[in-house]
């Protein structure tokens, strides 16, 4: 069974190209598969995001570019939103005693 793991928090847009500041969370892993998406909560929708760019900018934090967002208008709008990534968890841990 999988869940996700909350791993970040978009902080503001950074430059026009829809660049955008993230806060890593303790949980963001060290070696993170950019080839996997990070998933968004919008409109109560949950959404994949794919990185087109990541660059960590010291231990909490990073810019980066996802897919899709391309403009200042449409990264504006993931400002504040927590991201996500997709862990596998042991459904043993779920059982009663």
């Amino acid at each position: 069974m999988a869940e996700l793991l909350p791993i970040g928090k978009i902080g503001k847009v950074f430059g026009a190209k829809g660049e955008l500041t993230l806060v890593l969370y303790d949980t963001f892993p060290e070696e993170l598969n950019f080839e996997e998406p990070v998933y968004v909560d919008v409109d109560s929708l949950t959404v994949p995001l794919f990185f087109d760019k990541f660059e960590p900018r010291g231990r909490s934090g990073a810019t980066a570019l996802f897919a899709d967002i391309d403009s200042e208008r449409r990264a504006s709008e993931m400002v504040g939103r927590e991201f996500a990534m997709m862990v596998e968890c042991d459904e043993s841990d779920d059982e009663f005693y």
